[in-house]
């Protein structure tokens, strides 16, 4: 049973002794994108009563076990329950990163700008530095609109069009390559996660036709000529149809790289796995992993994290579950 070190800090005062003592359960959601990360975190109450923390306050959370890496994260708590009788109180909170002024719908446009020098704009309006992969940011549009809509919402629709991932992660804006298992500048590792830590009965691997296409169609707006025009890219040779994305582009280039974009995501989706490890801090939403001494088919195989929720209970100790899909090819 692997029984981390917690760390607990609200707006910068350490959490210690007989409150901490008191702790439960604690719960770290760690996911992919834009969606918000969230901690939940439970504690015995009852004479004397828990003070409970205000609702808007910082709260930094950090678990480690020996050989197995550290998890660091703050959250903005939003929700703090309490039950009677028995007395618990529990304290939620999602993600300090995603700011409110990123949801505040806006209407602006570019000229002759990079997905880089987008990117790189709207970080430093919202004090973010920026770590951008080059592969997910090269296009220059001769023009780009944003009509009333969130600086969240631009990005996450942008990120879609170049096959990136958007994200914001410890003050930093990322944006990546989605679903290849690369940082800005490298490869992540790939962990492996061996038959011996997996929980009994939690490993599945899934393989569907669902949502299978031989090619994928896009649209983009020939001004010059007047007349909408399309680009067809190949997508799983196994299969036959044609996946049509409705949403108009500016130009070929941007065309052709939203459908290898979709063809690519459209492969991902066809493998899915979920499992459940004793407790791994070290491990994130985005890390490649793959199994070992499974069984064959299993085995070998790299799978990109989605998903990835951390559990500490006092009787089952820390354990790591997660969901993935099967690594995308790199977009050239």
């Amino acid at each position: 049973m692997a029984h981390p070190s917690v760390t607990v800090t609200v707006d910068g005062t350490p959490i210690t002794g007989p409150i901490l003592s008191r702790l439960v359960s604690l719960t770290i959601t760690d996911r992919e994108g834009i969606q918000s990360d969230t901690v939940e975190m439970t504690f015995a109450d009852g004479p004397p009563f828990v003070a409970a923390p205000r609702r808007g306050a910082v709260m930094s959370v950090s678990f480690s076990l020996d050989g197995l890496g550290v998890f660091v994260g703050a959250y903005v708590i939003d929700r703090v329950e309490f039950a009677c009788m028995p007395y618990t109180i529990t304290v939620k909170g999602h993600s300090a990163d995603l700011r409110s002024a990123m949801k505040t719908s806006r209407s602006r446009h570019w000229d002759g700008a990079s997905v880089r020098s987008v990117v790189e704009e709207i970080a430093r309006q919202h004090d973010l530095a920026a770590r951008i992969s080059d592969a997910a940011a090269r296009h220059v549009y001769d023009w780009l609109g944003q009509q009333d809509e969130a600086d969240l919402a631009f990005l996450d629709r942008l990120a879609r069009r170049h096959g990136a991932l958007f994200t914001i992660k410890n003050q930093t804006l990322l944006w990546l390559e989605r679903g290849a298992g690369r940082g800005v500048d490298a490869d992540l590792p790939i962990v492996t996660i061996p038959a011996s830590v997996i929980i009994e009965g939690s490993c599945r691997l899934s393989e569907t036709d669902v949502d299978r296409f031989g090619t994928v169609k896009a649209f983009w707006q020939n001004t010059a000529a007047a007349e909408r025009e399309a680009v067809v890219v190949p997508a799983d040779p196994s299969a036959t149809g044609e996946h049509v994305l409705r949403e108009p582009f500016s130009s070929r280039a941007e065309a052709e790289r939203a459908a290898q974009a979709a063809a690519r995501e459209m492969q991902r989706g066809l493998i899915e796995t979920s499992c459940a490890i004793v407790g791994r801090p070290s491990l994130m939403a985005g890390q490649p992993i793959t199994y070992s001494g499974v069984r064959p088919m299993v085995d070998g195989r790299v799978f990109i994290l989605e998903m990835v929720r951390h559990t500490f209970t006092k009787s089952s100790g820390l354990r790591t579950a997660f969901t993935g899909k099967l690594q995308a090819p790199t977009l050239g």
